[in-house]
Parts: structure tokens; sequence; C-alpha cells
């Protein structure tokens, strides 16, 4: 009976002894594992940080290759020739020539002057003779251009040949204008103006 009770008493001792040494290894084991845990976190810090810091010192990676896209051949697309109608070609005429400018009118021939009846220039004109020309004893002859009016009388005149004194040239035209009556120039039965032409003489006289 003893016996009995000692083997229970003996079981159940081992019994507690074993929870207590398995709650003892718990508490050892999870300890340990937390331990363990720990210094594994702490050694990945330790192992991201010095590969941080060597990513820091390393040389950087060399470039990538240039990167050629393949070839892409395209397709030539054939357009449909369009054909029309032949191109206009303007004709383009020359231009014309210029007209010929006109001629002008030829003016009409100078004729001689003819002295009006009844008109003595001679005697009219004696007393224009210059005093210096006398005096100096110039001579010559002067051709005169002479308008003549409707009228017969002189309204204009200019010298074309000169005799060689201008004293003697203006006396003629002042002679002329003053004392000068000639047959005016007619067209058909009516009188016109025009230019005509005269000689006058100068010469002294003993």
């Amino acid at each position: 009976m003893a016996s009995g009770q000692y083997s229970r008493k003996t079981i159940v001792g081992f019994t507690v002894i074993g929870i207590h040494v398995a709650f003892a290894l718990a508490i050892i084991i999870g300890t340990a594992v937390k331990y363990v845990q720990q210094n594994a976190d702490a050694l990945e810090m330790k192992l991201l940080h010095k590969e941080e810091e060597l990513d820091k010192h390393a040389p950087p990676p060399p470039p990538p290759p240039d990167y050629v896209p393949p070839r892409v051949d395209t397709p030539m697309l054939e357009m449909p020739t369009v054909t029309g109608p032949p191109p206009v070609t303007a004709i383009v005429k020359p231009p014309a020539p210029p007209p010929a400018p006109a001629k002008a009118a030829e003016p009409p021939p100078i004729i001689q002057a003819k002295v009006a009846k009844g008109s003595n220039l001679g005697e009219a004109c004696g007393s224009y003779y210059p005093s210096a020309s006398r005096r100096l004893s110039e001579e010559g002859s002067v051709v005169l251009l002479v308008f003549i009016a409707p009228n017969g009388k002189v309204t204009d005149s200019k010298v074309e040949t000169s005799s060689g004194f201008q004293r003697l040239d203006e006396a003629a035209e002042k002679c002329v204008k003053a004392q000068g009556r000639f047959e005016p120039q007619k067209v058909g039965n009516e009188a016109v103006g025009s230019w005509q032409r005269m000689k006058w003489t100068w010469r002294l006289t003993n």
C-alpha cells in the first residue's frame, strides 16, 4: 500500500518537476528566440547600413549602351497616277511696236519780203543811220527775218545774218518796225501773218 502511494507521489513529483522544467525551458527558449530575433534585426540593420555606405562610395554604374531601335521598313504606297488635260500654253502676243512719232509739220518756206507800193524805206530809214557808225565809216548788209501781219506792218523781227556791226543791226530792226510797210502773204484771197526775209544795206554816201 505504501509502495503504491510512493510510486504515485513519485510520479506526481516527477510530473510537477517536469512541468516546471518545461516551463523554465519555455521561458529560456522564448527569451533566447527574442534575443536571437533582436540580434538578427540589429545585424540586418548593420548590414543595410553597411550596404548604404558602400553604395555611397561605390563608383557609379557604367551607362547603359545606346539603344538602337530595330529598323522598321514601312511599305511604300503607290499612289495612282492622275492624268488630266494637257497644260494650257498661254499665247503671249508680242507688244505692238510704238507708233512712229508724227512728223512735225514743216514750217512754210520763208518768202522774200516785198515793200508795199508807195513805201520808200531808203528815205524813211536814212535818219536811222547811227551817228557813231557814220563817224567810224561803218557799212554793211544785215539780213532780217520780219513777221508781217495781215495789215502789212512788221510786228517782230530777228537778225538772221549780221552786218558785222551791232549798231547797224539794231538800227535796221528799229527802222523796219517803225517805217516798214510790206505786202502780206495770202492764202487764196485772204491775207495771213507770216515770217518773211529781207536784206537791208547800210552804205555811206558822199
